[in-house]
């Protein structure tokens, strides 16, 4: 009877723990983050669904770590969240380009990925958001990752673009270029992204099946105590 009451009251609170609504962040910006992998801004130590970045650019880009899972597409837009003209970029884990966007269709000015050319992750990992005003670009070693104006003139400028550019089959090693949008506020909405922070910790579900373990052994290890002869 003890034992029933035991299980009972840890399927109570298990089933209470998973009727709690999921978490989303919103990030701000922190100081000023880096153009670089290396100097790039992480955005938390625990994970969680994250819904938007806001920070600011005074004639740089900013960099931030996040984190896509597998399955589920991802986008990002600054349409309604800044008045000069932006640019964002996506590179893997390793800083090599996946797309870009400059111009968002129907919106002078703004950008957003993937619009016409979505991209979901098979599986999940580090990825790296980049935003610039225009026309400051990632580059590799060999030039420009991204085909752009003027160098490529024949790409529109609200095209979801691949690492085709000069450099697109390097690493990014910096930003480089004119700046003809020096910046301002930003604010960008996402989807299918997650903080970066240690994605070793479990998933909610798993985090509660860890708990009801840990609470039978712990209950068997009481009661083995209290068979023991004395």
């Amino acid at each position: 009877m003890k034992k029933l009451a035991q299980i009972t009251a840890i399927s109570v609170i298990v089933a209470g723990l998973s009727s709690l609504p999921a978490q989303a962040a919103t990030f701000t910006e922190s100081d000023d983050a880096g153009e670089t992998l290396s100097t790039a801004q992480i955005l938390s130590t625990m994970p969680m669904p994250l819904q938007s970045i806001s920070g600011m650019l005074s004639g740089d880009a900013d960099l931030f770590q996040i984190f896509l899972t597998g399955g589920q597409t991802f986008s990002a837009t600054t349409v309604g969240g800044a008045d000069f003209d932006t640019q964002l970029f996506l590179f893997d884990k390793d800083g090599f380009g996946v797309y870009s966007n400059d111009e968002s269709t129907g919106s002078m000015g703004q950008s957003t990925l993937p619009m016409n050319n979505p991209f979901t992750p098979t599986k999940s990992g580090i990825y790296y958001l980049g935003i610039s005003g225009f026309d400051y670009d990632p580059v590799s070693n060999k030039g420009e990752i991204f085909p752009d104006f003027p160098d490529f003139p024949d790409v529109a400028f609200d095209a979801v673009v691949g690492a085709t550019g000069f450099g697109g089959d390097s690493p990014l090693k910096e930003f480089d270029g004119a700046i003809l949008s020096s910046g301002g506020s930003y604010t960008i909405a996402l989807t299918g992204v997650q903080t970066a922070g240690n994605t070793s910790i479990p998933e909610p579900s798993s985090a509660l099946g860890i708990l009801a373990l840990g609470a039978l052994g712990a209950s068997r290890l009481k009661n083995q105590k209290n068979n023991l002869p004395s």
